[in-house]
């Protein structure tokens, strides 16, 4: 017989979602993802509690939408720092991203949580600084006057972004963020998930 062929190839796994879910270290991702699905998501009060992307099914009416739970991106994750670049080529396969922002009285200030994270996608791929976000002000449970989120919004604003806002631990307005995100899916073409690449990614399948 002849010679066979001899070749090394690196393959890269990456979840494919509808919806995924992003933000600093415990901004209350895991917390959101078992309020509105049925995954039993590791939560804790620790940054890094998640150290796995975990999926889940939202039922929204008779739509189901697949939600990713992905671990909580730092400074320099595109560079690998934190749990980094491992887990952003996740969200390389969701439409719509739904952005947690903590308003825990340990958490980042929202506006410079915000702009991290942002900063951290776009230096990752610019098509994932193009995918389209809801904004969310998490864990309303932990502040003592509305006024705080009065003030919260306004900064948000005058960057021309409207959060919505709510708690996943206490299930305030979390159905009303999954339709917003179902919105925002429904008017994503599906030439959003072309990659910077000579290869063209596979086909999306609507759920």
């Amino acid at each position: 017989g002849e010679e066979g062929e001899t070749r090394t190839l690196m393959l890269s796994l990456k979840l494919m979602a509808d919806i995924g879910l992003v933000g600093l270290p415990n901004a209350g991702k895991s917390t959101f993802i078992r309020s509105v699905t049925r995954s039993r998501a590791k939560v804790g009060g620790y940054p890094f509690t998640t150290l796995v992307p975990n999926l889940g099914v939202a039922m929204l009416g008779d739509r189901e939408v697949v939600i990713a739970d992905i671990p909580g991106l730092v400074e320099g994750a595109h560079e690998g720092h934190g749990l980094g670049d491992r887990f952003l080529k996740h969200l390389e396969r969701t439409r719509v991203l739904i952005h947690l922002i903590s308003l825990g009285p340990d958490a980042l200030d929202p506006v410079e949580a915000y702009e991290t994270i942002n900063t951290e996608l776009m230096a990752h791929s610019s098509m994932l600084g193009s995918l389209p976000q809801v904004v969310v002000l998490n864990k309303t449970d932990l502040i003592d006057d509305d006024y705080e989120l009065v003030l919260w919004r306004e900064a948000f604003a005058d960057r021309g972004v409207v959060p919505l806002d709510g708690s996943g631990l206490t299930g305030t307005n979390v159905r009303d963020v999954v339709a917003a995100a179902v919105r925002l899916l429904d008017a994503v073409a599906p030439d959003v998930l072309i990659e910077e690449s000579d290869q063209e990614p596979e086909p999306w399948s609507p759920i």
